[in-house]
C-alpha cells in the first residue's frame, strides 16, 4: 500500500471514524482503524461491534493495499502533522507516514480479526431526510434517552418509525419524553430502536458538512445512515419500546406562552442554588400576573424570579427537575415556548411556538413533575 492524501482531508476523516473505535477492547483489532486503498480512494473503517463508522476520501494511490493501525494514535498523529500532503506507505510490519519533514513508522495491527458488518438485506427500507432537519430531530429528541449502565436497554435508544411519508423519532428515560417527526421521502413503513449515541455520531457527520441529505436505512437487526462520504452502521436495540403515545395528554387546563431565553436564563441562575443539594426542584407558579420561578434549598438558601407570560387558566403551581426543564427549553429552540398543563401532579408538555406566519416543529417534550413536600 502506498498513497498520498491531503492532510486536512485525512485528519477530518480519521477523527470522525476513530470516535467509535474501542479504546480498551479486549480484541486488538477493535482498537484500530482499517485503511483500504484502491481505485483512487482511501476508505477508513472503525468499529466497537455495536457501531461501525466508514468514511472515504480521494487519494493518489500508487499501490493498493490494506492496513490496520491503532485508531487513537493515528488520529492524534495526523492532527498534529504540518499542512501539506501526507504519504502512507506499507513497510512490512509498519506503515510509514510522512508529511513535510515529519516522518513516522507506525506498527500495524493484524487485520485478520477486524470484523465486517453484515450486508443489508433485500427487505431493508430506505429513505432520505434533509440533513438539517435530521440534525434537529436528533438533537431535540435524543436528549430524552436514558444514559448510564443501569438504564434499561430500550430506554438508551431512539425509536424511529417510518410511516405515511414521515419519520417519527421518540425517546424517554421515564422522567421525560421527546417526540417529533420530519418528512421522509418514499412511502415505506418500518420501525427500529437506534442507540442514541449512534445518532449523535450521525449528527457529527452532518456538522462536518457531509451532504444535503441523510439516507436512512432500516433493516433486520441494524440501521445505516449515509451522509456524503460518511456511513454509520449500528446494531439495533432489542425489545419493545414503551407505548409513548398513550402517555401524551389529550387536553390541558392551563396554557402558558413565555419567552424562552429569559426563562432559560432565570433557570440557570436558580440552578446555582438548586445544585447545592441533590434532587432540588424548581417550582413554577402560573397566574394572571405571569410566571414566578422559585428554588428553596435548606443548605444554600432560596431564589425567585418573576417573568411576564401569557397565562390562560390557572392559577397553577408545579415543580420540575431543573436540568430536565432546561433540556426541554433547549430542545424547543424557538423564541417563545408553550406549556400545556393539567395540574401540579400530572405531566406537563412543552412545545415550540413559531413566529407569526411560520410553522412550528411538531416537537412534544413531556416532563413529569416532582413532588414538593
Amino acid at each position: 500500500m502506498k498513497l498520498t492524501v491531503p492532510r486536512q482531508d485525512l485528519a477530518d476523516a480519521v477523527a470522525w471514524a476513530t470516535r467509535v473505535a474501542g479504546g480498551r477492547a479486549q480484541l486488538p483489532a477493535l482498537t484500530g482503524v482499517l485503511l483500504e486503498a484502491a481505485d483512487g480512494r482511501l476508505v477508513m473503517r472503525a468499529t466497537d461491534l455495536e457501531v461501525t463508522a466508514e468514511v472515504g476520501v480521494d487519494a493518489r494511490i500508487e499501490a493498493p493495499g490494506t492496513a490496520l493501525l491503532a485508531a487513537r494514535l493515528l488520529a492524534q498523529l495526523v492532527a498534529r502533522l504540518p499542512d501539506g500532503d501526507v504519504t502512507l506507505a506499507d513497510d512490512g510490519e509498519r506503515v510509514r507516514i510522512e508529511c513535510g519533514r515529519a516522518k513516522f513508522r507506525v506498527r500495524r495491527i493484524p487485520a485478520e480479526d477486524f470484523p465486517t458488518p453484515p450486508a443489508l438485506t433485500a427487505e431493508a427500507i430506505e429513505g432520505s431526510v434533509k440533513a438539517h432537519a435530521f440534525s434537529r430531530l436528533v438533537t431535540q429528541v435524543g436528549r430524552a434517552a436514558a444514559a448510564g449502565e443501569d438504564a434499561r436497554a430500550v430506554l438508551t435508544g431512539v425509536n424511529l418509525e417510518a410511516a405515511d411519508g414521515r419519520l417519527t423519532a421518540a425517546a424517554t428515560d421515564t422522567y421525560r419524553l421527546a417526540a417529533r417527526s420530519v418528512a421522509f421521502e418514499r412511502a415505506v413503513e418500518g420501525a427500529a430502536i437506534v442507540p442514541a449515541r449512534a445518532l449523535a455520531e450521525v449528527d457529527k457527520a452532518i456538522a462536518a458538512g457531509g451532504g444535503a441529505d441523510v439516507t436512512v436505512v432500516l433493516d433486520a437487526g441494524q440501521a445505516q445512515f449515509r451522509v456524503g462520504e460518511r456511513t454509520l452502521t449500528t446494531r439495533l436495540v432489542e425489545g419493545p419500546f414503551p407505548n409513548y403515545r398513550s402517555l401524551l395528554p389529550d387536553a390541558s387546563e392551563v396554557t402558558v406562552v413565555v419567552e424562552r431565553a429569559p426563562l432559560a436564563e432565570a433557570l440557570q441562575r436558580a440552578q446555582v442554588v438548586a445544585s447545592a443539594a441533590a434532587n432540588t426542584p424548581v417550582q413554577l407558579s402560573f397566574s394572571e400576573g405571569g410566571l414566578e420561578l422559585a428554588v428553596q434549598n435548606t443548605e444554600a438558601g432560596d431564589a425567585s424570579e418573576q417573568l411576564p407570560a401569557e397565562v390562560e387558566g390557572g392559577p397553577l403551581e408545579i415543580a420540575f427537575n431543573p436540568r430536565y426543564l432546561q433540556d426541554g427549553l433547549e430542545a424547543a429552540g424557538t423564541e417563545r415556548i408553550r406549556f400545556e398543563l393539567r395540574d401540579g401532579l400530572r405531566a406537563a408538555v412543552i412545545r415550540p411556538v413559531a413566529p407569526d406566519g411560520e410553522d412550528a416543529d411538531d416537537l412534544t417534550y413531556l416532563l413529569m413533575p416532582m413532588r414538593v413536600s
